[in-house]
């Protein structure tokens, strides 16, 4: 039991969430060591260690030493900072395999678009709160802008710069999150179906007019994808090369898979094994039953979370819990569903398995934010 700066003491929190949280960490930890055993150093495997102990104290110190209804009125600062963040990239940014979305600080790796995620869901939760009686008034999709100016203006700035950088999979899942805030705060269900459909509508736009790759990435999606049961496997380009090791080393897994450090997709043959098909190896080692645990352990934390939400009388508190989890299980949506070529493939990380470390403190803080939530206190 341990007393914070606020003048209480915490007593419990959900244990579901943590313990999640560490099986996940504890498992990606296993699979990098697997993984880069058989690469080029074990370095990868030291660094992503000091990012989750580094990661996991930030979450220790969200838990004991913040009170988030004390701090609302930095939320919109937090979304400003974002967007300066996303400009000083594309100025000072590196640019990695034709994106620019990275800020290098010496030996650390920076991705402000993961910032940006989070800084949205505290900024939507504390707007959400405010005016939730005109969120459920609101009839009309022409109104929705009148009268949430705040939320439409600073969600396209930050999504626009994001798409600049050319990092797609982010806005996808910071849309998924930011809509599951507006489903769960009230809003209508018309008002956000056509939200939905203009969403839908400007990514299929961004897809076919934008840069060339994304319709590559369709092309591979439809010809290997079991939804479109008409494919033409005679030809294949440098585009499909992931997708078809991946669901080679996925079917390859079977039900008990082929055994750990037996896999042969890591062995250079799957590009970004490390990061965005992390999965894939999981399912080639531990097949079905390994797929499957690491899924439902997601879950797990994702259901507990929602849990946590429903039991808080503020809704700020409840958007914000239920935010946080969202972010955290529409990316494991993504990528699991990239990796089983479900979904066309895009460049994002499974939550505390894959290697890096912006997106591990990211979603730590996370963590961290909804385990501070579900905190039962007792005052001093």
């Amino acid at each position: 039991m341990k007393k914070n700066r606020f003048g209480t003491y915490v007593v419990d929190f959900d244990r579901w969430v943590l313990f999640s949280y560490i099986g996940l960490c504890l498992i990606g930890l296993v699979v990098m060591v697997d993984i880069t055993s058989v690469q080029s150093s074990m370095g990868y495997f030291y660094k992503q260690l000091i990012f989750n102990i580094f990661a996991a104290i930030i979450a220790v110190l969200i838990l004991y030493g913040v009170k988030f209804e004390k701090l609302r009125f930095t939320n919109t600062w937090l979304v400003y900072v974002a967007i300066f963040m996303l400009i000083f990239v594309l100025v000072r940014g590196s640019t990695i395999k034709g994106a620019t979305r990275t800020i290098n600080m010496g030996p650390l790796h920076f991705q402000p678009s993961f910032f940006a995620r989070i800084a949205l869901v505290f900024f939507y939760a504390s707007v959400l709160d405010k005016k939730s009686e005109l969120l459920r008034q609101t009839k009309n999709i022409l109104r929705f802008p009148e009268n949430f100016p705040e939320l439409t203006l600073l969600t396209l700035v930050v999504f626009g710069l994001i798409l600049v950088e050319k990092h797609l999979s982010t806005i996808i899942i910071a849309g998924m999150t930011l809509m599951g805030m507006l489903f769960y705060a009230g809003i209508r269900k018309r008002i956000l179906i056509i939200i939905v459909a203009i969403g839908m509508l400007g990514g299929a736009l961004v897809i076919t007019k934008g840069d060339s790759f994304r319709m590559q990435r369709m092309r591979s999606f439809k010809k290997y994808s079991l939804f479109f049961p008409e494919r033409d496997l005679s030809q294949s380009g440098d585009s499909d090369y992931q997708v078809r090791e991946s669901l080679t080393a996925l079917t390859s897994g079977g039900i008990l898979g082929t055994g750990i450090s037996r896999g042969r997709a890591k062995h250079y043959y799957l590009p970004e094994a490390r990061t965005d098909y992390v999965y894939t190896i999981i399912g080639e080692e531990t097949g079905y039953i390994g797929a499957m645990v690491v899924f439902l352990l997601h879950c797990t934390l994702f259901f507990a979370s929602m849990r946590v939400a429903e039991r808080q009388d503020s809704l700020y508190l409840k958007l914000l819990a239920a935010g946080m989890a969202m972010n955290i299980f529409c990316n494991v949506l993504v990528n699991t569903g990239v990796a089983m070529s479900i979904l066309p493939p895009t460049g994002n990380t499974l939550p505390f398995i894959s290697y890096g470390g912006s997106a591990l403190l990211m979603d730590s803080i996370a963590v961290g934010v909804i385990l501070n939530i579900s905190a039962k206190r007792r005052e001093i």
